[in-house]
C-alpha cells in the first residue's frame, strides 16, 4: 500500500474540495467560511476526491475489513457526483487502498502490495540492463531485508516456531532428493521464520520477492545435488536460530544468498 503521505492522508477530516471558481465545499459538516482553512493542494479533481476520500476513512478510524458507507451516502457526505467518486473508488482500488466486493459493498483494503509487484514485473520487461543485472538487483534488496529481520528475531530473543519449520524442512529435503525443492516449500520456510516478528509490512514484501522471482527465474534441468544443497542451507539457518547464534545465523543466510546467485550463474563479482 502506498505511504499515508504518497494518498495525501491528513489527521484530520476537515479536508476540502476545491470547486471550480475556487471556493471550497464543506466536507464532515465543516463549512468553508470561519473553519479550519485546508492547505492548498495542486492536482486533478480525481486527486482531490481520491485525498477526501482517504481522509474520511481515517477521520472515521476505519480499519482493513471495514465497510465503507454507501455511494449515495458518499457522494452526499462529501459533496460530490457519482462520476466523480466512482473515479476515486477506481484508483484506490487499483492500489489496494478499498476492495469492492460486488453484491456486498466497497471495504477498506487489507495490506497488498499487487501494485508493486506488478511494477517490478513490468519494469523487469523493460529494464535496460539485461534480465539477470535486474534480478541481481532484487536479489541484493531481499538479501538485505532478511539479514535485518534475522538480527531482530535473535536480538529481540523470539523464538520461531520450531515444529513447524522442521515440517517444512523434511518437506524440502524429500523435494531435494527428487532433483527440484518447490519454490512455495522455501517461501513458506522464510515467511513462518519471521511471523514472531509480527510484521505485516515484511511477510508482504517477502511475497513481493517471491512472486516476482518466480516469474523472472527458469530453472534448468532438476539438479538434486543443488537442490540438496540448499535444503542444507535452511538447516544451518535454523540450527543457527535456534541457538541463539547472531553471527552464525549472519553467515548461514549469506551463504543461501550466496548459493541462490551461484545457481543463477551469478558471480561473487556481481554479487559485491
Amino acid at each position: 500500500m502506498a505511504p499515508a503521505e504518497a494518498l495525501g492522508l491528513s489527521k484530520t477530516p476537515e479536508t476540502a474540495i476545491s470547486g471550480a471558481d475556487g471556493s471550497h465545499d464543506a466536507i464532515d459538516g465543516v463549512p468553508a467560511d470561519g473553519g479550519p482553512i485546508a492547505p492548498e493542494r495542486s492536482g486533478s479533481r480525481t486527486d482531490e476526491v481520491v485525498r477526501a476520500l482517504t481522509d474520511l476513512i481515517v477521520a472515521r478510524g476505519l480499519k482493513p475489513g471495514d465497510l465503507l458507507p454507501a455511494e449515495p451516502e458518499l457522494s452526499k457526505e462529501l459533496d460530490i457526483g457519482r462520476n466523480s467518486l466512482r473515479e476515486a473508488i477506481r484508483t484506490l482500488r487499483g492500489i489496494g487502498v478499498i476492495e469492492v466486493r460486488h453484491g456486498y459493498g466497497t471495504f477498506v483494503g487489507e495490506l497488498s502490495m499487487t501494485a508493486l509487484t506488478d511494477e517490478l514485473l513490468f519494469h523487469s520487461r523493460i529494464a535496460s540492463t539485461d534480465g539477470k543485472e535486474y534480478l541481481r538487483h532484487l536479489i541484493e534488496v531481499r538479501e538485505s531485508l532478511e539479514q535485518g529481520l534475522l538480527s531482530s528475531l535473535i536480538s529481540d530473543r523470539l523464538a520461531p516456531d520450531a515444529d513447524r519449520l522442521t515440517v517444512i524442512l523434511e518437506r524440502m529435503d524429500a523435494e531435494a532428493e527428487r532433483g527440484a525443492i518447490d519454490p512455495r516449500t522455501d517461501q513458506e520456510f522464510h515467511e513462518v521464520l519471521y511471523e514472531p516478528l509480527r510484521n505485516p509490512v515484511a511477510t508482504s514484501l517477502i511475497r513481493v520477492f517471491w512472486s516476482v522471482f518466480r516469474e523472472l527465474v527458469t530453472w534448468g534441468d532438476e539438479d538434486a545435488v543443488a537442490a540438496m544443497l540448499t535444503a542444507d542451507r535452511h538447516h544451518t539457518i535454523l540450527l543457527a536460530v535456534k541457538a541463539g547464534d547472531a553471527r552464525g545465523a549472519r553467515v548461514a543466510m549469506r551463504n543461501h544468498f550466496l548459493g541462490l546467485r551461484d545457481r543463477l550463474g551469478m558471480s561473487e563479482h556481481d554479487a559485491d
